[in-house]
């Protein structure tokens, strides 16, 4: 025998989102990245009520992916939320390491960059423009430093007068490499 839905109050709706953080007890989706409905967890279908104890916060896609679908277990418990949520903060710190690592090495290698393109003009090492390092980051990023060294070798051959001619020379050659990787020719 099929139970008739009883609406659900906004006042237990909230007070619901609250007990829950206001996240999804399935997957810790949240606002606003996902929009909250309140599940039942045993189907009013399946003859479940909106006692608070059968109710839970659910995102819109896990709401409509458990449809009618009675659970087997109970949500986590606050401990298992704590616990993937410290994961979760080890992940991240883990994550800002590597990305603090990254960004001090092609900041090392774009000033290896820099120095070689500079002494090809005889300028004093450490003295470029900043617009053109940021270009010499951005190149570091897609061709690699040995990619980039090679580009300023290319340039030096050139035997170029002008330090701007020279440097465009040298994005152009960047650029070239870049497209030629891009269209898998390297």
């Amino acid at each position: 025998m099929t139970m008739a839905r009883k609406a659900i109050s906004n006042k237990l709706r909230f007070e619901i989102f609250k007990r829950d953080e206001f996240m999804c007890q399935y997957c810790g989706s949240h606002p606003p990245k996902a929009v909250l409905h309140v599940d039942h967890i045993t189907p009013v279908k399946l003859g479940g009520d909106n006692n608070i104890s059968n109710l839970i916060t659910s995102c819109s896609i896990c709401n409509s992916g458990k449809s009618a679908t009675s659970l087997n277990s109970i949500p986590k418990s606050l401990k298992d939320t704590a616990k993937a949520m410290k994961q979760k903060e080890a992940q991240i710190k883990g994550y800002n390491k590597v990305m603090q690592e990254h960004i001090a090495r092609v900041e090392s290698d774009a000033w290896r960059v820099a120095n070689m393109l500079l002494h090809t003009f005889g300028e004093p090492l450490n003295s470029i423009n900043s617009n053109h390092f940021r270009s010499i980051k951005i190149f570091i990023e897609r061709l690699g430093l040995y990619g980039c060294l090679e580009s300023v070798e290319i340039m030096a051959i050139k035997n170029i007068r002008s330090e701007q001619k020279a440097f465009i020379y040298f994005c152009g050659i960047c650029w070239n490499k870049i497209k030629e990787h891009e269209n898998g020719k390297s």
